[in-house]
């Protein structure tokens, strides 16, 4: 039986999704939260959304192991950080979904393997998006969420925001830049004829240079070397 707690959901249009569509769990304690999402995910042609459910069903069972993607939405007392832990354990890349982030909490996510982190607020129209993007290996960011990984202050430039890009070799320029433009390391690789460990390499020697934590937050630094204001710009950052 159905019930509030776990639904199991057929595909919403005629048209059936291809193939390769991404298979997506949406894990949700508010019904009416759960049903309104559930109910957009479903109906992309892009997204086959095999269940919604809540957490006490989203312990990896059956239909969140045949899930590509986990779409963890939480409430305002709510962390599924442990639960992202959990699911990354089991091979399910997670999409996490919440208010009241902190930037203790968006390291925590990433730091499980979380594929991204938005606010719960964020526009509805854009989730179909986000989810298609971090089932297919980038990590999504919502816009607002970018200064709690790089503050303002190094964002907006500045002498030592200059200072740290200006450390780095031409080659690790081209590479962050390729990365800031959505490539994965195979494809940086393959545009500038270097193997994926010499990618990595000079992401490495980046992360160092520049003081990033993490490649996210060397990739958003890039990406506002080359321009791409927080403000300008209102959609979901992709880095892979």
């Amino acid at each position: 039986m159905s019930t509030l707690r776990e639904t199991f959901v057929p595909a919403a249009s005629s048209a059936a999704a291809p193939v390769d569509a991404p298979r997506v769990v949406l894990v949700d304690n508010d019904p009416i939260s759960r049903h309104v999402l559930g109910g957009t995910l479903s109906a992309s042609p892009d997204i086959t959304l095999i269940a919604a459910t809540d957490g006490r069903g989203a312990t990896p069972g059956w239909h969140v192991r045949r899930g590509d993607l986990a779409v963890l939405v939480s409430g305002p007392k709510e962390n599924h950080v442990l639960l992202a832990r959990t699911l990354a354990e089991a091979g399910v890349r997670t999409l996490l979904i919440g208010v009241d982030w902190s930037k203790h909490r968006l390291d925590a996510a990433f730091a499980v393997g979380a594929a991204g982190c938005l606010n719960k607020d964020w526009a509805v129209a854009n989730l179909c998006a986000a989810v298609v993007a971090a089932a297919s290996g980038y990590v999504v960011l919502s816009p607002d969420l970018i200064e709690l990984c790089v503050p303002a202050t190094v964002m907006n430039g500045g002498s030592v925001f200059d200072h740290r890009m200006d450390e780095l070799t031409e080659r690790e320029r081209e590479v962050l830049a390729l990365l800031a433009d959505g490539l994965s390391t195979a494809e940086v690789s393959r545009s500038l004829a270097i193997s994926p460990a010499t990618v990595k390499s000079h992401v490495s020697h980046s992360l160092t240079k520049l003081g990033a934590r993490n490649r996210l937050e060397a990739v958003l630094l890039m990406q506002a070397a080359l321009g791409c204001g927080v403000e300008e710009d209102r959609r979901p950052r992709l880095v892979r």
